[in-house]
């Protein structure tokens, strides 16, 4: 339809009786071409071949066997027509030489034209030119077999993610030794690089959160639960439906801040009761205080939807089976959140250890989290639950009645002085604690409290409330004198206190703290609980010394880098710098 196709190389080498000088130079370009050509088709042909026996696609190594076969025909028949001219052979000699080999028939002993012996039957051209071709296909075999091993290296460093450095230890955050739920396996680093050997059944507990960068933002109400008469719990979720935007260990706790009037801010610390286990959300179980201005606004304006404003996390007072084999929670009231928190999280963890779990409420309507409690225990073998309270009208109550003593410490936990102790409750409760623990023989390392506000500071720096008149009158006190405004006595200030980054400075009275000072003259200092427990104000002091009454809420490492804690900060010698 198209003309007349062009001749194939040997048909046309068939046709000449004798090649010319022009012929031959034809023939000659031809045989390069097919070796040009016939090369390219052996590579991919190799590289498609070993990809498809890679996979085990047995359609996909057929197809690249045809393409090196063809690859392989085209060279050998450009390589052989090449060297057949260049050693004198004849046209028609050449053809045939190529017809027989390509339909597997016997040769002759001697080469008929050019008079060079043959071994067994094939030209030493021939076993030159299949040298050759072995020795190009061994070669591309040996880079694709190398290139397979340095594939498969890549895809075993990549398809899972190394452990990062620990202390110590190669994993995330420290390690929980106990059996349960396992993370994401990590493949062994080198022996070289590699750290201690990880037990089969390690646990990983939360990663830690930077101590002084904690998160701020808004989070969105997505449920209210009333627990008690007075204690609702809020669920607390990213507004977009994202995990929680912070990481943080049981036992920890955040800040809220609302605005209960136009201009009037006011900030609490609570605990999260929820287990970092459940990422999808955060739970704070919250007591409606009659004093309390956050958590009036939370129990009476809050409802589902809403977003609140809260900073996360805070605080030292966690436990994640790291370092003890068993756990002694003690709580009182709306103290039992953090140890909730722990509770909560070592029972998702299937923590082996024993857990020693003691509560006390004032009756039972204000018994918190009790069915919760009591599913746990039924579950988990090793929770034994303790609970001591009156028992309120219209409810059923079987177990011992009153405040937890010593006595019921030392029936209930067996070899108490041996095992850490978690306490978190009312002042008066925490100070009862302390002591019938230390009667009993608990060293004070393994005693560990948290309380806020008030609660936190030691009972005996807590300062009596001033009598109501009603109460003067009853029991023949006296009412403090409220001084009117023009009998108070300013005292000159001696210290001041210079703000480095803000640039402004106040004056210090030895009474003042450093909190206060900055407030004074609109200098920016987060806060929360102000009694120096939740380490929010923590500042860097660059000149001058401090005293603080209340320390807890900054760890030793912070206070080495000269950190102080702004609401219990007060100078004791001279002026002050502080970055802030």
């Amino acid at each position: 339809m198209q003309g007349t196709p062009g001749k194939q190389l040997y048909p046309t080498l068939m046709s000449m009786p004798a090649l010319t000088p022009a012929e031959r130079q034809s023939a000659e370009r031809d045989a390069h071409a097919r070796m040009s050509s016939g090369l390219p088709l052996l590579v991919s042909g190799a590289d498609e071949t070993m990809r498809a026996f890679s996979a085990g696609d047995a359609s996909a190594m057929r197809d690249a066997g045809a393409r090196v076969r063809q690859g392989l025909s085209l060279f050998e028949s450009g390589l052989s027509t090449h060297l057949a001219l260049a050693g004198g052979e004849q046209p028609q000699a050449v053809a045939l030489a190529w017809f027989k080999d390509q339909m597997n028939l016997p040769q002759p002993g001697v080469a008929a034209t050019s008079g060079t012996p043959a071994l067994f039957g094939v030209s030493p051209g021939h076993i030159a030119t299949m040298l050759g071709l072995g020795l190009t296909a061994a070669s591309l075999l040996a880079v694709q077999f190398l290139r397979m091993r340095r594939t498969q290296s890549i895809l075993r460093r990549t398809a899972q993610p190394a452990r990062p450095a620990a202390p110590g230890l190669v994993a995330t955050p420290p390690i929980l030794a106990a059996s349960g739920t396992v993370p994401p396996i990590a493949f062994a680093p080198s022996a070289a690089t590699a750290g201690p050997a990880l037990p089969s059944d390690a646990v990983v507990p939360p990663r830690q959160a930077a101590p002084r960068r904690a998160w701020n933002g808004v989070l969105k109400v997505a449920q209210v639960v009333r627990e008690t008469p007075s204690i609702k719990t809020f669920r607390l979720v990213e507004p977009s439906g994202a995990p929680l935007p912070f990481d943080y260990l049981p036992g920890q706790f955040m800040n809220v801040e609302v605005e209960p009037a136009p201009g009037d801010v006011a900030r609490r610390a609570y605990t999260i009761a929820s287990s970092p286990t459940r990422q999808a959300y955060a739970e704070l179980s919250i007591k409606r205080e009659a004093q309390g201005k956050v958590s009036q606004f939370l129990h009476d304006r809050v409802s589902v939807g809403d977003l609140l404003k809260v900073g996360a996390p805070y605080g030292a007072f966690t436990f994640t089976g790291m370092d003890e084999d068993s756990i002694v929670l003690i709580g009182g009231g709306v103290g039992i959140t953090p140890l909730m928190s722990v509770l909560r999280y070592l029972t998702d963890r299937a923590w082996p250890g024993e857990i020693y779990f003691v509560y006390s409420a004032r009756s039972t309507a204000e018994f918190v989290f009790r069915d919760e409690l009591a599913y746990l225990q039924r579950r988990h073998p090793n929770l034994h639950v303790l609970a001591t309270m009156s028992r309120s009208e219209g409810t059923e109550w079987m177990g011992p009645e009153g405040q937890i003593t010593r006595e019921l410490l030392q029936a209930s936990v067996p070899d108490i002085a041996k095992r850490r102790i978690h306490v978190c409750g009312p002042p008066p409760m925490m100070t009862a604690m302390k002591e019938a623990l230390a009667a009993l023989g608990v060293p004070a390392d393994k005693i560990h409290t948290e309380a806020f506000g008030p609660a936190s500071l030691p009972a005996g720096k807590l300062q009596p409330a001033p009598p109501t008149p009603a109460e003067a009158a009853r029991f023949g006190g006296t009412t403090p004198a409220v001084a009117k405004p023009s009998e108070v006595i300013v005292t000159p200030a001696r210290n001041t206190v210079v703000f480095s980054r803000s640039g402004k400075s106040a004056a210090l009275p030895a009474t003042m703290t450093v909190l206060e000072a900055a407030e004074s003259v609109g200098v920016e200092i987060p806060w929360s609980c102000r009694v120096g427990i939740c380490g929010t104000c923590k500042v860097k002091l660059q000149q001058g010394s401090v005293s603080m009454e209340v320390e807890e809420g900054l760890p030793p490492e912070d206070k080495a880098a000269g950190l102080i804690l702004a609401c219990q900060a007060k100078s004791t010698s001279g002026n002050l710098q502080i970055e802030a």
